[in-house]
């Protein structure tokens, strides 16, 4: 968070001409046609610790600086712009750059000067002279090194009065308690600012006695007014739809927002003619800006408490500060619930706990609601990442999921109707986290369901997901675990059941899902990868495929992808493209699964490469000792190569795993009778028949069984399972 105040002084069309050195309206918007040139300063970082350094200071400049290079912003070249951030903005550098203006400036020349910082009085005396902070200014000696408000004022006349250009102010600065102007600097900052420009249209991001917000949420680190100011002026705030940004849309549009995603903390400030004219919007730009913000998940983030947290801790007793210092701890070591107890956390109170305690103390009244606020923020700051990192098919996000079945989600629900609670129901993210909380108490039954093979736990996640969507039907991830849901269904019919129209419903409805998922949110890859899946072992590779490359267009470094298109041209029997597919995915990642070594494998056995198949094959067992394919197919292997020990050892595991498939009995008996022992290998081939192996032709005309086939012992089998076959 901003400490303190944070304005920004915009002169706009029609000014009213101030008492001693008016300035001249710009005529049309700050995209009107004629010569412009900026200044865009940006301090984040002080020279001197005893100026609080900002976060995002530097950054919200950094985006004017491209809004001025946006048709909405006037579609200024470079060299227009001069832009000075953290230390290039000293005090000398800033006023060598005002003095740039006033050289090139010339008549009906625009004149933009944006400054992101701290402002502040030295002191709190009756002259209250106002300063803007320069990256090198002494915090004792402001009048040295920095950059004067009556100097600036003086500047923005001569620009308008004497070159006769047109001015543009727009001044984002912030002081922090700690700051020289003392306990009462912020109002007397906010006061300094308004006498040097009063009489002229104004937009100020808050009160003089309140707190200008700056967090994560707003665009991944942003000031609130300036994130919400620039998409305003973009066109978000065209009301009447005319491409036409007026300062009385912007009022609307800054009213709107900025209080209700601050918790109603911070109020800006717009005065001027309603209809005066800041910015024409260009249509696609808009398009760009809306799409963004709609691929963007609201959310709270923890703001800053520079300096005016510090003086309201000060004045409370020592028995409440020791309270908030624990409360402060436990948000940093996680322990949020009492539930949260661990070893490193056996006493004391947990956040939730304290919480109760302090947000009825008075003393802390004024720090109750970012209080709250991060309480929050901290809650659902883990669920939130795995979200994010979800949509973004993050492959540790995947593991989590696939590997370790949700194990670091199991508080999830818990915080975040926590935090919904503290935030009650008339918030604007309320229904968002109730979501939430179904989404991940659906998704950790599922992932439980499937560790533990429990059937029933999927028709509860089915409930749980059907209800986080009645909070919200937008959401992506909810239709995208909906379908992931169908799917263990789908599994457990085709393995308990196999009810043919029970299934064919199944396959639909997962379609149907990932498909909604899509529409939601169609840059996010993990839909399509779901879908293409379920085509692949549907058989429907033309569909897989190009789903595939759809997905890979969006993000060509999913290695699932890569595996999937391994598979299919695997089954076109495309072996050179399978083997280079199955090759990309083990140099990402060695570990992907077992399957990949298997299937390089089945590619080398196919082209005659035997060796190299073994070494896949061997790969796959070492990564999984119970996987019956891969001790399959080296069986099958060592059979070719004629190394009937290893492949009979090789099928004796496969029953060792799973005694019920008969397969692996028949080929324990064909290499039986390869090697002379045709009375064994009729002894297994009854034992794959009490399996329910059904292939008669192959134990009738198998060449491999000669042997077998000329014994009494066989004759004997004859009688027993084929006089009526």
């Amino acid at each position: 968070m901003k400490q303190s105040i944070f304005f920004v002084l915009l002169f706009l069309p029609f000014f009213i001409h101030a008492q001693q050195k008016g300035v001249t309206p710009i005529g049309g918007s700050i995209a009107a046609s004629g010569t412009a040139h900026a200044l865009v300063i940006g301090i984040s970082d002080y020279q001197d610790a005893g100026i609080p350094s900002l976060k995002y200071a530097h950054i919200d400049a950094g985006e004017f600086a491209n809004f001025l290079q946006s048709k909405a912003g006037g579609a200024l070249m470079e060299d227009q712009i001069q832009m000075v951030t953290n230390e290039q903005a000293t005090a000398a550098n800033i006023y060598a750059k005002l003095d740039w203006l006033l050289e090139v400036a010339g008549e009906n020349d625009r004149v933009i000067i944006y400054f992101s910082g701290h402002g502040d009085v030295e002191t709190a005396t009756s002259r209250n002279r106002g300063f803007l902070l320069a990256h090198d200014t002494p915090p004792t000696n402001y009048r040295i090194g920095a950059l004067r408000v009556n100097d600036l004022n003086d500047i923005l006349a001569d620009l308008v009065e004497v070159n006769k250009a047109k001015v543009l102010l727009i001044t984002d600065a912030c002081r922090s308690g700690k700051l020289a102007g003392g306990g009462e600097g912020a109002t007397a900052t906010a006061t300094a600012l308004s006498e040097q420009f009063k009489n002229q249209i104004k937009i100020m991001s808050c009160q003089p006695d309140e707190f200008s917000l700056e967090g994560e949420q707003w665009g991944g680190g942003r000031g609130v007014f300036s994130y919400h100011l620039i998409d305003g002026l973009t066109g978000m705030a065209d009301v009447d739809g005319n491409a036409e940004i007026q300062l009385f849309e912007l009022d609307k549009y800054l009213k709107d927002k900025v209080p209700q995603e601050t918790d109603f903390q911070q109020f800006p400030i717009l005065a001027g003619p309603p209809k005066s004219s800041l910015s024409k919007v260009d249509a696609g730009e808009l398009a760009a800006l809306v799409e963004k913000r709609n691929a963007e998940m609201p959310m709270l983030a923890s703001v800053n408490s520079k300096g005016r947290g510090d003086e309201i801790l000060a004045a409370a007793d020592s028995t409440v500060q020791q309270l908030y210092d624990e409360f402060v701890a436990a948000l940093d070591e996680q322990y949020f619930l009492p539930i949260d107890i661990n070893e490193n956390r056996k006493k004391g109170k947990s956040a939730s706990e304290l919480y109760d305690i302090l947000s009825v103390e008075n003393s802390l009244q004024a720090l109750h609601s970012n209080m709250k606020r991060n309480f929050v923020v901290a809650l659902q700051d883990e669920s939130q990442k795995s979200i994010n990192a979800y949509l973004k098919a993050d492959p540790t996000e995947m593991n989590e999921r696939w590997k370790n079945f949700g194990a670091k989600y199991k508080s999830n629900p818990a915080y975040l109707g926590k935090a919904a609670s503290l935030l009650g129901k008339s918030h604007y993210l309320y229904k968002r986290l109730i979501s939430k909380k179904y989404y991940y108490e659906g998704l950790l039954l599922r992932l439980e369901g499937q560790k533990t093979n429990n059937i029933s736990l999927f028709d509860l996640a089915l409930e749980k997901e059907k209800l986080a969507l009645q909070y919200d039907g937008e959401a992506a991830y909810i239709y995208n675990e909906m379908g992931m849901v169908y799917k263990e269904l789908f599994k457990a019919n085709k393995e308990k059941n196999n009810n043919q129209t029970l299934a064919d419903s199944l396959y639909k409805m997962q379609i149907l899902l990932f498909e909604k998922a899509s529409g939601f949110s169609p840059k996010w890859v993990t839909p399509y990868t779901n879908r293409a899946g379920l085509y692949l072992i549907n058989d429907e590779y033309e569909k897989s495929a190009d789903l595939c490359n759809i997905a890979l267009s969006l993000d060509s470094t999913q290695i699932g992808l890569k595996w999937y298109m391994g598979n299919i041209h695997q089954e076109r029997k495309e072996y050179k493209l399978a083997e280079d597919y199955y090759k990309q995915v083990i140099a990402v990642d060695p570990a992907f699964n077992p399957d990949v070594y298997n299937n390089l494998g089945l590619v080398y056995f196919e082209t005659g490469r035997y060796s190299l198949a073994e070494k896949m094959y061997l790969k796959s067992v070492e990564m999984d000792s119970m996987f019956f394919l891969a001790y399959k197919n080296l069986g099958l292997l060592y059979y070719i190569s004629k190394n009937y020990k290893k492949s009979t050892s090789a099928n004796l595991k496969c029953i060792a795993i799973d005694a019920e498939d008969s397969m692996p009995y028949f080929n324990i008996a064909c290499v039986a009778s390869l090697q002379g022992k045709g009375k064994d290998a009729v002894s297994w081939l009854e034992k794959a028949m009490e399996k329910g192996f059904k292939k008669y032709s192959w134990i009738k005309e198998d060449d491999d069984l000669l042997n077998a086939r000329s014994t009494d012992a066989y004759r004997e089998f004859e009688k027993k399972y084929f006089m009526d076959n």
